[in-house]
């Protein structure tokens, strides 16, 4: 994913930033530290909601708090299972709002299209989960440890090409 981020003041309560999802791919169950809105520009994606229940088994999941980078810290066993309580189509024109009690995943709507490109407006405030977590059923989550880093001009002229084409199928 690429992520442009608008410039504001530090006195801002909002942060507004361009996620472009090239490949919507499955991601883990996670939850964010700031509360925000997304605005879905072009493409599409399923966005899965997931909540703890019991399975009076005494089933548990694997609580991972993520460091940085797809990086995570040891896990902790918390009890209940991981159960899929909601899913909401992200397509243009829709706007979904995503809390930070809220876990979620989000994958591809079609095998075709596996790009989806975002507008986001993001809540700066104190009330702030500190830590980001991710839920797994397992002892280990299976992620890409990709380095967060300064985009490329090449990758930036190709974020501006997609922004341009976008802008450009609106009339």
């Amino acid at each position: 994913m690429y992520q442009v981020l608008c410039e504001t003041k530090d006195t801002d309560k909002m942060e507004y930033r361009f996620h472009w999802f090239i490949d919507c791919s499955e991601t883990y169950i996670h939850n964010h530290r700031y509360s925000f809105q997304t605005y879905c520009l072009d493409g599409e994606y399923e966005e899965k909601v997931w909540e703890l229940q019991d399975d009076h088994n005494g089933g548990s999941t694997y609580k991972f708090p993520r460091i940085s980078c797809n990086k995570f810290g040891q896990p902790f066993q918390i009890p209940g299972v991981l159960s899929c309580v909601k899913t909401n189509h992200h397509f243009p024109g829709n706007i979904l709002h995503v809390d930070p009690t809220q876990y979620h995943s989000i994958s591809a709507k079609s095998q075709t299209n596996t790009e989806a490109l975002t507008f986001v407006a993001r809540r700066r405030c104190s009330t702030a989960e500190k830590t980001t977590y991710v839920l797994n059923s397992s002892d280990i989550v299976e992620a890409v440890i990709d380095e967060i880093q300064p985009a490329t001009s090449e990758e930036r002229e190709c974020f501006y090409r997609k922004l341009k084409e976008f802008s450009l199928n609106l009339n």
